[in-house]
């Protein structure tokens, strides 16, 4: 029976069934437990593109041991001499790859000749192995080169070593201890999510054939092209330059992709919503009838941020207590051209809403695009019931994906705004100045820290008492934070004197001290986002160390892999960013339910056990009453849009009518919605 010529190149293709067995290794890890629970979705995308970048690599590399190994450029290898090479290019790795263990976590130029030399090996030992046995196997029983011949024998191999490796991790996890056993590594889904999850598998392992096949082209391209150019047979070197332009898409397509998303959600984030069109009316918040700084300049976050403040009388009715309006400053990116002059705004506008009138400033660094947690706001105007004042000094306005490269400009402005506040503070009588602390969750964490790691300043605490500021609290430090990193790595060089204190929930820390502020960091176990970084391509994480040592919640029984860790690393960092209106759980990156006693614990704030039970139903109540505000306005102005649309297809005039008694952002309904709601909130 004639095989068609494409089918016999490709199932003949050592690289090609090297990939096969490399992306078979790869697979089982790829189903290993990360930090957080995958959706069936997420198992099936991340299996596909683990599967894929090892079969592209693994192909790759092949293609060059091949050509290395051709007698002379532009001829193929013997089997011989591609054996011969194979089994000195495995020596060769593994030798190196032992010599560098023991400081592959030392730098990233250390990890990465490491993570290469091992992936070389195994290549080497791959591609040698299926040459031997293809080479014995055909000349024993005659038959030519064929997808029964070639491929299909290596993907049995494939599955045995498969399976190996799930029994591999099996025997770990009986080893080390399975720790929370009761959080998988899949969750389980209903029937339509498990079929999209099936849809996506085989999509990936058909695109990833399709790609195999079309390196097999495409090498059939480039060889013709050298012949031509060289006058002889291409050879190993057509192979090589195939299988590494394939790379090319891959890493390209991956970016586009990924700027398209961020560009997605900027555009997204650049509204003006439904629930907050009006500017506000209370004389303590920007953007309002005292305020400098205009409405349009503060974003959407900003807008949020200061039409959700609570006033003295929403306070007094949880605390039972007497209460004052707290002040909400907002400098907004758009305000000021520069870094300077924002900084500048912030302290004048501080000074006309009354902030300096109020007994603590908290100076709260927002994430990329200007968002400050309204729990943790609220949070802390109960707790010092109104007697503060919160700023938020705007760096960016774009997500914080995209405001990465900005935090140095966000790091000098919390600095230039601390400076202003402490300079206004020392004309004032001592018995009036009030307290200055930080505040800073995700993104708006990294740059309130890194205030004390900047150029020019005393690396750590000490600089903070330099600024005037005597406490601070840090929800979910980003694992970029460069005085995070420096204080992990040289803990009593850093903080000598112990002043930072670092808790995966508040309660671990010693109680509040009326009045005392402390440096508190607030980071779960299983916050992906402290524990990703970019060098796990190729460069094991400190938390993925031996298993005995690892950090509670990090499973014992999963490996490192290069680039496999990467992506179950990413899936977790989307998955940890997950939350529910009204809804607080100690999970991922989701620090609610670690505000109030957080703000407690940093700053000194003292509450009743009572008063601590009406703040946390509060909190809930007013996040979900929000959250269902937000939804029903935006539901009506699309109604309201359409009915207009409407009208103008009719070819009537343009709609005018008076809508005021169906605002859901109306005065009259916000109560009531709020109340409705709130009733079922979850308790504290």
């Amino acid at each position: 029976m004639r095989r068609p010529q494409w089918i016999t190149r490709w199932a003949a293709d050592v690289g090609a069934q090297a990939g096969v067995l490399s992306a078979a290794w790869a697979v089982p890890a790829s189903f290993g437990r990360g930090l957080l629970p995958r959706s069936a979705i997420d198992q099936a995308v991340a299996t596909g593109v683990v599967a894929t970048v090892n079969y592209e690599l693994t192909t790759a590399t092949w293609a060059a041991l091949e050509a290395a190994a051709a007698l002379w450029p532009g001829r193929r290898p013997t089997p011989r001499a591609t054996m011969i090479a194979s089994g000195l290019t495995y020596a060769g790795g593994m030798l190196a790859a032992r010599a560098l263990e023991p400081y592959a976590d030392s730098s990233l130029a250390t990890a990465t000749v490491h993570t290469s030399a091992r992936r070389l090996a195994y290549t080497a030992l791959a591609g040698g192995s299926i040459t031997a046995a293809q080479t014995a196997l055909h000349r024993v029983t005659g038959l030519r080169p064929g997808l029964d011949t070639t491929l299909l024998p290596t993907m049995a191999m494939g599955a045995g070593v498969a399976t190996a490796a799930l029994v591999n991790r099996g025997s770990r996890a009986r080893r080390y201890g399975l720790v929370d056993p009761d959080r998988p590594a899949v969750r389980s889904g209903g029937a339509g999510t498990l079929a999209k999850a099936g849809v996506l598998g085989v999509g990936a392992a058909v695109g990833m054939s399709a790609i195999a096949v079309a390196e097999q082209a495409v090498a059939g391209l480039i060889e013709k092209g050298l012949a031509r150019v060289l006058g002889e047979d291409a050879g190993a070197a057509g192979g090589f330059l195939a299988h590494s332009a394939t790379l090319a898409p891959i890493v390209v397509g991956s970016a586009v992709a990924l700027r398209r998303v961020t560009a997605g959600i900027e555009k997204r984030d650049d509204i003006v919503e439904p629930a907050y069109q009006r500017p506000p009316t209370s004389v303590h918040v920007s953007a309002g009838p005292s305020s400098m700084v205009p409405f349009d300049s503060i974003g959407k976050e900003g807008r949020r941020f200061v039409l959700m403040a609570l006033e003295a009388g929403d306070i007094e009715k949880v605390m039972g207590e007497p209460a004052v309006d707290p002040v909400r400053v907002v400098a907004g990116f758009d305000a000021a051209p520069t870094v300077e002059e924002r900084a500048q705004l912030a302290v004048r506008e501080l000074e006309a809403l009354g902030g300096f009138e109020r007994g603590l400033i908290c100076v709260a660094a927002p994430t990329g695009v200007g968002y400050c947690n309204y729990v943790v706001a609220e949070a802390l105007e109960y707790l010092t019931r109104g007697d503060c004042a919160i700023v938020v000094p705007q760096y960016a306005l774009v997500p914080s994906a995209l405001a990465l490269p900005e935090t140095m400009a966000g790091v000098r402005l919390t600095r230039l705004v601390l400076e202003g506040i402490r300079r206004r503070v020392e004309t004032m009588p001592e018995a009036d100045r009030p307290r200055v602390v930080l505040l800073g969750e995700s993104l708006g964490a990294n740059v309130a820290l890194d205030v004390a790691a900047g150029p020019g300043t005393v690396v750590g605490p000490r600089e903070f008492d330099h600024l005037g500021v005597s406490g601070g609290l840090y929800l979910g430090v980003p694992f970029r934070t460069e005085l995070w990193k420096r204080w992990r790595e040289y803990p009593d060089a850093i903080d000598p004197d112990h002043r930072l204190i670092l808790v995966s929930q508040p309660d671990e820390a010693d109680p509040p001290v009326p009045g005392v502020g402390r440096h508190l960091l607030v980071v779960h176990h299983d916050d992906p986002v402290n524990k990703f970084a970019y060098t796990m391509v190729v460069e094991r994480p400190w938390w993925l160390g031996p298993p005995a040592s690892r950090p509670p919640m990090v499973p014992r029984e999963t490996r490192f892999r290069s680039i496999t860790s990467f992506v179950l690393a990413v899936v977790d960092l989307k998955n940890g960013m997950q939350s529910r209106p009204g809804t607080f759980v100690r999970r991922g990156h989701d620090y609610r339910i670690d505000a109030r006693l957080g703000l407690q614990v940093a700053y000194g704030l003292l509450a009743s056990p009572e008063q601590v039970d009406r703040i946390e139903s509060a909190l809930r109540s007013r996040e979900s009453a929000w959250a269902a505000r937000r939804l029903v306005s935006r539901k009506y102005d699309e109604a309201r849009r359409a009915i207009a649309a409407a009208f103008e297809q009719w070819g009537g005039q343009a709609l005018d009518i008076d809508v005021a008694d169906l605002d859901p952002t109306a005065q009259e309904i916000k109560v009531p919605l709020a109340s409705r709601l709130g009733s079922s909130a979850p308790g504290a």
